[in-house]
């Protein structure tokens, strides 16, 4: 069954665009397009989507570049773009509904609801699966078929496959796992894993653009994926099929639908007690803290404000959607390219102009700095140069070949000292005290060796000399 925008609302981009020009008189919409438009270029995208919502109402959701670069077609904020491992939050969120409705229990034995399966798997729970603690592997280790027409289906990838260890010993990430997941909601509903979706989950919540993504159903209103090879972007002629990993990574939706998805957390669609749980980090044996709670990944930004997020990045895609649960804040980023980029961190960048009051800062004094730059990851120090306008855009060039951050633009973002640099791998956070003798860092705290994604030794540390 094609499941494709089912409730496709006609008048969405109108809506889109109406709303675009209303918040431009509330928040620096100019300076959140400055900064995407300088990604696109400096990280050689083909496009971007984005939108926020604060407090249940849509204050901004624009694209940017194109959807399709051959034929020039534009990206918009409503273009469907694979949401690679985001789907997992899609999967998590139908979890809460369930758990809300007293279906499923997060620490029963998922025996309770697929009668199909077999030890070892039978006696996890929902908590060790969305978890990332069950000791599933994150892929299947069996050549699997082309496509999958349900979802006992795929329970055969899991059966053939190795348990790494034993629950909750260990954090280790798993795609695969969610295949159970699926299989939980089928059990605990009644329904078929995309049905539940189709009838309870997406039109409440207004996800009118978000489907399982059918290779052969793709049409003009989908975004082509691209990948980049020698600095240019390539067209994926031949996706992969995502069929065996629907729950996990299997499928398309918009920025807008994601953030939509996120008053599920706010609205009483799930059960207050029940969204605290999911976000609450679980603790493995001994002990330690994962970070994860159901699914969602506890972080903060680099203002210390908590964030419950998620990002994704799969064969033409990179995905994030990050939320601010205390400001009421959501934030979706999606790109048709698979690239390495600090997805996480751009979001936070970008999600600070929109919960700071007062994100403008006066006219200054156009400005050349001399400085002395130390690398704190490389114990190197080098020679550079910041350029800073009167407007608070700069330039900094750092005397090294081959860093990626050695000429990158400069912008300011909020409050007094918040800057941002725009570099091939994303915005990342950069601070500046002018006085009495500038100072300043750079910080990188989204380190893919950093398994709990919390970690915020400044990369760079930069003086005037």
């Amino acid at each position: 069954m094609n499941f494709k925008r089912f409730y496709f609302l006609g008048f969405l981009v109108t809506l889109t665009f109406s709303l675009t020009l209303q918040a431009q008189t509330e928040y620096p919409i100019q300076q959140v397009e400055v900064l995407m438009y300088d990604l696109l270029t400096k990280a050689n995208l083909p496009g971007i989507s984005i939108s926020v919502k604060k407090e249940n109402e849509i204050i901004y959701s624009k694209g940017f570049g194109y959807s399709d670069i051959k034929k020039k077609k534009k990206m918009k904020a409503d273009t469907p773009i694979r949401a690679a491992s985001v789907s997992k939050m899609i999967t998590v969120t139908a979890l809460g509904k369930l758990a809300t409705e007293g279906k499923i229990d997060f620490d029963k034995p998922i025996k309770e609801y697929v009668h199909y399966t077999t030890p070892p798997y039978a006696n996890l729970t929902v908590r060790q699966l969305a978890g990332h603690t069950s000791g599933i592997p994150h892929k299947p280790n069996k050549r699997r078929k082309k496509k999958y027409s349900n979802t006992q289906e795929t329970y055969d990838l899991i059966q053939n496959s190795t348990v790494l260890f034993k629950p909750d010993t260990q954090y280790k990430y798993s795609t695969l796992a969610y295949n159970l997941l699926a299989a939980v909601i089928e059990g605990a509903s009644g329904k078929t894993y995309t049905k539940y979706l189709k009838e309870d989950i997406f039109p409440s919540l207004n996800m009118n653009n978000t489907f399982p993504e059918i290779i052969n159903d793709l049409d003009k209103n989908d975004a082509k994926s691209y990948y980049q090879k020698k600095g240019k972007l390539v067209l994926e002629k031949k996706l992969s099929d995502g069929s065996y990993k629907l729950a996990g990574a299997g499928f398309r939706s918009t920025s807008i639908d994601l953030v939509h998805m996120m008053d599920a957390y706010s609205n009483g669609f799930i059960d207050p007690k029940i969204v605290e749980i999911m976000f609450s980090s679980n603790e493995l044996s001994n002990g330690e803290k994962t970070n994860v709670g159901i699914g969602w990944r506890i972080n903060e930004d680099i203002q210390g404000k908590r964030t419950i997020e998620h990002a994704g990045n799969r064969q033409g895609a990179r995905t994030v959607i990050v939320n601010y649960p205390e400001e009421k804040l959501s934030i979706s980023i999606m790109i048709n390219a698979k690239c390495i980029l600090f997805i996480e961190e751009t979001a936070h960048v970008i999600a600070q102009l929109f919960l700071e009051s007062q994100p403008y800062k006066k006219e200054g004094t156009a400005k050349n700095y001399a400085l002395e730059i130390k690398n704190n990851g490389a114990k190197e120090t080098y020679k550079g140069a910041l350029k800073m306008t009167k407007d608070h855009v700069g330039r900094l060039i750092i005397d090294k070949e081959n860093k990626w951050y050695s000429d990158s633009k400069v912008f300011y973002i909020s409050r007094e000292k918040n800057y941002t640099l725009s570099t091939e791998f994303g915005l990342i956070f950069m601070e500046l005290n002018p006085k009495p003798l500038l100072r300043g860092k750079v910080f990188i705290y989204q380190l893919l060796s950093d398994a709990h994604h919390i970690s915020k030794m400044p990369l760079l540390e930069i003086k005037a000399l």
